[in-house]
């Protein structure tokens, strides 16, 4: 089941070319509103697997961070797991569901939980392609770290511009008053753009375009189109990264509320 039918449609061909051992992790904000559940194979009271499969048992949990090839969960410190077996991940919100045969890469305890790392075994491409759309709002946001102040050009008087970077085409930039209030913001996420300026009841949304000149553009996108964006941009906000200053965040977190 694919998250966006218009948006992120990422190619069998792309995704091959990759290099999957530099797979980077993205840590995964709290208020990320996916649910996360991980099947393992259940154990006897010595810690042993018990061969039944229908002695498995689903664990809810946290996810930690995520990568194009596997994860981390914190999970009930009465969970168990070995290295090496198989496990299933599940990841949901509302009627949405999506599931990864995976296998368990190292389990840890600690006093309050334990950590359940796990690499997927993707089935097909189908469900690769599903779960790389849930990674990319987590990456777009996660990625982004301060652009060095010297580097940036100003371009509205009154206004200080301030800007981070992440991976891909991933740009967050904040134009903020000269009480340090902020003024408007631009997101922009690959190929498209989301933005908000003071006196906007709503943010909006658009597509970057590269205009016959050379220089980059904003176009218009179809109603599904604004509304796939839209989500984008609601699932990016909670994975910002702490690079980028806490009002900030929490001013995007207020607009993903509201709008």
């Amino acid at each position: 089941m694919l998250l966006f039918k218009k948006i992120l449609n990422f190619s069998k061909e792309a995704v091959a070319a990759g290099d999957k051992r530099q797979a980077e992790r993205y840590a995964v904000g709290q208020s990320f509103p996916f649910k996360s559940v991980m099947t393992l194979v259940g154990h006897d009271g010595d810690g042993n697997p018990i061969p039944n499969s229908d002695k498995s048992q689903d664990w809810a949990g946290r996810l930690a961070n995520i990568s194009a090839t596997g994860a981390s969960m914190q999970m009930h410190s009465a969970a168990v797991a070995i290295r090496g077996e198989p496990c299933r991940f599940k990841l949901s919100l509302d009627s949405y569901l999506i599931e990864i045969p995976s296998t368990v890469a190292f389990f840890r305890f600690y006093p309050q939980y334990a950590l359940c790392g796990f690499s997927f075994n993707f089935p097909d491409f189908e469900v690769q392609k599903s779960y790389l759309q849930i990674l990319e709002p987590v990456s777009l946001g996660a990625s982004l770290a301060v652009v060095d102040p010297k580097t940036i050009k100003q371009d509205i008087e009154g206004l200080t511009k301030e800007q981070y970077a992440g991976d891909k085409a991933s740009r967050l930039t904040v134009w903020r008053d000269a009480d340090g209030g902020i003024n408007s913001f631009d997101f922009r996420m690959n190929d498209y753009s989301v933005r908000w300026a003071h006196g906007m009841t709503e943010v909006q949304t658009a597509a970057v375009e590269i205009k016959a000149s050379g220089k980059k553009g904003l176009s218009g996108l179809t109603p599904t189109q604004r509304e796939e964006v839209h989500w984008l941009f609601c699932l990016a906000v909670p994975n910002i990264a702490k690079a980028v200053p806490l009002d900030v965040r929490k001013f995007l977190s207020q607009l993903v509320t509201v709008s």
